[in-house]
């Protein structure tokens, strides 16, 4: 074992063999993973002109993380609860609150659900969503929108990504915001 430390050991190698577990060292380095740095992106939530009369506000943050494809969500809102949400879409897998591309006035697509669950938790003004590291892939499925991970994350540096919030007094959505960069 003494020569498995041994910085001479290298040096003692035939050129060739040398050359080769140098390739080999760096096809490994190559080949890994890049570890990039996850996306963090949030938004202010607030009424559109449609939603006249309501108070809601509220905050989102998300990261996108480029080597598993997941995306964390975290959403505070404030003059909406949980009750309040649009019940037609709690009941359905793509619950009540979901992410939006917008390519054109009217050129809309829904993207990423936010489904309705035990993330959902009450609060004294209203609820907070977190939902930790969900598949992008899997759950964008049930919205049928065809937009890949690596779409959704160019509509983000984009700013064509709004987080939208359905109620039942307004089922278009009572607040939303578009997600912008954060450091």
């Amino acid at each position: 074992m003494r020569n498995a430390r041994n910085p001479r050991l290298l040096a003692s190698l035939p050129s060739p063999l040398r050359s080769a577990l140098a390739g080999l060292a760096f096809v490994a380095i190559a080949a890994s993973p890049a570890f990039a740095k996850p996306l963090h992106y949030g938004a202010t939530l607030a009424p559109p002109p449609e939603a006249k009369g309501s108070v809601a506000s509220g905050s989102a943050d998300i990261l996108a993380d480029p080597d598993t494809g997941k995306v964390s969500v975290e959403i505070e809102v404030r003059g909406i609860t949980p009750g309040q949400l649009a019940q037609a879409l709690v009941a359905r897998p793509i619950g009540p609150v979901h992410f939006h591309e917008y390519r054109g006035p009217d050129d809309v697509i829904a993207v990423l659900p936010v489904p309705y669950g035990p993330a959902y938790r009450a609060t004294p003004t209203g609820f907070h969503v977190s939902l930790p590291a969900i598949p992008y892939a899997e759950t964008a499925k049930l919205m049928g929108s065809g937009l890949t991970f690596a779409d959704f994350t160019a509509a983000l540096a984009a700013g064509k990504i709004l987080l939208n919030i359905h109620t039942d007094r307004f089922p278009d959505g009572e607040i939303n915001g578009k997600l912008v960069p954060r450091p």
